[in-house]
């Protein structure tokens, strides 16, 4: 409570506590969220990738490619059933394959 010495000692500390508690999860949180939201764009990058490939197989005969997307390669290759589209995220590399009708993982 505020007296005429102001704010007390366990107030400060009651308000201290709060703060790292509020911080304490939000940024876990904040971070597990920008996390996901990169991967989900890699993968629609890939995605995409895969969807050009696919428009300009109508038209030409291609086996394999590659595609820089903000400083991130995406080799794809047509094995005459199927595109498969790897990229790497951190150390890990990543393979989406997308078929005639469906999405293969």
């Amino acid at each position: 409570m505020l007296n005429n010495k102001g704010i007390s000692f366990a107030e400060t500390l009651l308000t201290a506590v709060i703060l790292f508690i509020l911080a304490g999860t939000l940024i876990p949180f904040t971070y597990h969220l920008k996390e996901t939201l990169y991967n989900q764009k890699l993968e629609l990058h890939a995605s995409e990738t895969a969807l050009e490939v696919a428009k300009r197989l109508q038209t030409e005969s291609l086996k394999s490619g590659k595609k820089t997307i903000e400083q991130i390669d995406y080799h794809w290759t047509y094995d005459g059933q199927k595109i498969c589209v790897t990229y790497r995220n951190g150390d890990d590399e990543k393979i989406k394959c997308i078929g005639r009708k469906e999405e293969i993982y």
